[in-house]
């Protein structure tokens, strides 16, 4: 049978709804145990956020979200369940959904329908000496984050005289991850956390925020135990969603900008912690990139996609190294580059830009992060080719004055062939010395690597 298109499109989570720090929490009784409720969320979205709607759609309950579990079947005949441990806000409010006590303690595993909501139950309410609550430690793995976040945030807005006004949103929530907008009667302030592996955004974010004030958010205050820090949000749109072509041509232009602004700063900006894409360094990862690849694509199970030969993959290893060493003749200086620039970290405002998110910040050619934000642009813009041009234009006429058309026009041809790689090899876990690729990032290493053949095959019929 089919799969019903809403179970197709929504992923499950099993909740460990809590209230009373850890003493009280939300089961449900039925006929053949006691089982934990199940909370559908749309798939490939925000978590917490979606929780958390649900949660008030379902139970006119506000809570916030802790941190996801996951709890293996004891004797493996069942796979790993999903749970996500949340908070209600307001204790009392849970006794109104459920209203008997139940002593937990008294509690054994036949008791409940899966043995996985026992041994996740015995998690969330400590049951079990030494256990620890959450998958991993943090700062925000335990109960009470939220108003230790809330309480931090309200004291930093009191220095601006600003006061929180008890709205808003949870983006995202692990033991050391935390994105929450707070709202005030004078704007909206951003919380954000980070933990391993992007670690390192506080440092990049407060450096280039020094460099660069007019292209990032401002910074309020940080919290260096949390890494953490809280920002007045941006004025202006996001991408996202947004088919208004002035706007995209403007973050092209102030993309540009940043970018020249950033010439000669380089240093500085890798002191921060952003990764060094510099041609040199990625000439040296061409070789071991592409021995990676074969091997991932020597493990690949499924017949379709075809897997790529190790000879066609031994081509597109010449061919890339072949179009790194023509940028470097190019003498193009290297600069900043935002290997996640996408349209909901491009914040548009009259006559200018703020963008966001730069965990994967980078050094290197410049022109990498404008391919990156091209790609996006034709998956809202389609074939639309005026529109394509007056963006390219954009980015280009700023470059122009400091480079000849010639080398942008030759550079340009380029990064559809050379972008993935450089994204692949600066951002993602192909070296299996420093980090083995999940499943899923293999499949995307895989793709990637299609993706450039593909590139390479029509730079050769171009010639």
């Amino acid at each position: 049978m089919n799969a019903d298109p809403a179970e197709r499109d929504t992923d499950s989570w099993r909740i460990l709804l809590c209230a009373g720090r850890g003493l009280e929490l939300l089961v449900l009784k039925r006929p053949l145990g006691i089982c934990l409720p199940v909370l559908r969320i749309p798939r490939h979205e925000r978590i917490a956020e979606n929780l958390n709607a649900e949660a008030r759609r379902s139970w006119n309950l506000d809570t916030v979200c802790i941190a996801p579990i996951t709890v293996p079947h004891p004797d493996r005949t069942s796979g790993d369940a999903r749970y996500h441990l949340m908070e209600v806000l307001r204790p009392e409010e849970l006794g109104r959904i459920a209203p008997k006590a139940m002593d937990f303690r008294a509690l054994k595993a036949d008791c409940f329908s899966d043995t996985r909501d026992y041994l996740a139950v015995r998690r969330a309410m400590k049951l079990d000496a030494g256990e620890a609550l959450c998958d991993q430690p943090g700062p925000f793995s335990d109960f009470g984050a939220f108003r230790r976040i809330s309480a931090w945030v309200k004291e930093q807005l009191e220095a601006l005289g600003w006061r929180w006004d008890g709205a808003f949103r949870q983006l995202h929530s692990t033991e050391s991850f935390a994105l929450i907008r707070f709202q005030t009667r004078d704007g909206a302030v951003w919380f954000k956390a980070t933990g391993e592996p992007n670690r390192r955004e506080l440092a990049i974010t407060r450096g280039l925020a020094k460099l660069y004030p007019a292209f990032l958010p401002e910074i309020i205050s940080v919290r260096e135990d949390w890494n953490a820090w809280l920002t007045k949000e941006a004025e202006g749109l996001s991408l996202d969603s947004n088919r208004d072509l002035g706007a995209w041509c403007q973050a092209a232009d102030s993309l540009a900008r940043l970018q020249i602004a950033s010439i000669g700063q380089t240093s500085s900006v890798l002191d921060c912690g952003a990764h060094d894409s510099r041609t040199v360094k990625l000439l040296s990862e061409v070789t071991p990139f592409f021995t990676a690849i074969g091997s991932l694509m020597e493990r690949q199970i499924k017949a379709s996609p075809q897997r790529l030969s190790a000879q066609e993959i031994r081509s597109l290893e010449l061919r890339v190294g072949k179009a790194l060493r023509q940028l470097e003749s190019l003498l193009i200086p290297d600069a900043l580059n935002h290997f996640d620039l996408n349209p909901g970290n491009t914040i548009v405002r009259s006559g200018g830009c703020t963008f966001l998110d730069w965990a994967e910040a980078g050094v290197g050619y410049p022109f990498l992060s404008f391919e990156y934000l091209r790609q996006h642009f034709l998956r809202t813009f389609g074939n639309e080719s005026g529109a394509a041009t007056k963006f390219r234009r954009s980015y280009i006429n700023v470059w122009s004055t400091l480079l000849p058309q010639s080398a942008i026009d030759h550079a340009m041809a380029l990064l559809p062939l050379v972008a993935p790689f450089a994204f692949a090899a600066t951002t993602l876990p192909w070296n299996t010395s420093t980090r083995k690729p999940t499943p899923e990032s293999a499949a995307f290493l895989r793709s990637l690597a299609r993706q450039m053949q593909r590139e390479a095959e029509q730079l050769m019929s171009a010639a």
